[in-house]
């Protein structure tokens, strides 16, 4: 299954994408970083932040469903082993943790 990451949620990705460019290195290109994704959170607001909160739990709903292997484009990444969908998966829980920090700022 081929997933999209729609805005703002890939907009929150590309401000982290820090460590190198997703087309190389995939979702190692980007920082988890709390303080970089707290910075991008101050920057768009709170619906905004909100709505990648939204985006990204339905995001993970669909990569922990064992019954599909997933595909990201735009994360250069796939799931086709145990491996890969539990680095994806703690990739994103970082994410859902930095997003988070929102809530406290």
């Amino acid at each position: 299954m081929s997933v999209e990451v729609p805005s703002p949620l890939s907009q929150c990705i590309i401000f982290c994408e820090v460590v190198c460019v997703r087309g190389c290195c995939g979702i190692d290109a980007v920082s988890t970083d709390p303080a970089l994704i707290g910075a991008w959170c101050r920057r768009v607001g709170p619906d905004a932040v909100l709505e990648a909160r939204l985006q990204l739990a339905e995001l993970i709903e669909v990569v922990e469903d064992r019954s599909q292997r997933v595909t990201s484009t735009f994360l250069n990444h796939r799931t086709y082993d145990d491996a890969g969908r539990r680095q994806l998966l703690d990739f994103l829980a970082a994410f859902e943790a930095g997003l988070a920090t929102a809530d406290e700022a």
